[in-house]
């Protein structure tokens, strides 16, 4: 099976045939745990991280086999 969207050779990419380990995130996508909104964002913006988003999935027995990290564009 293929995603519908293609990324770029400058993007980090993990998939198993398991469910990933937090290690293995933080190795190839370091940016799911994030703990700051970027100071671009204002006052108003909610920050909620992704590691948060992820376990909360897990909890309900979601499990994540593919992860992808692109480049930043300044």
């Amino acid at each position: 099976m293929r995603l519908v969207s293609r990324f770029g050779y400058a993007a980090n990419q993990i998939r198993r045939d398991r469910p990933l380990t937090h290690e293995e995130l933080m190795h190839h996508v370091p940016g799911i745990f994030g703990e700051e909104k970027h100071t671009s964002r204002s006052q108003n913006y909610t920050y909620i991280p992704t590691i948060t988003v992820l376990e909360s999935l897990q909890r309900e027995g979601f499990q994540p086999f593919f992860a992808c990290q692109t480049r930043v564009r300044d």
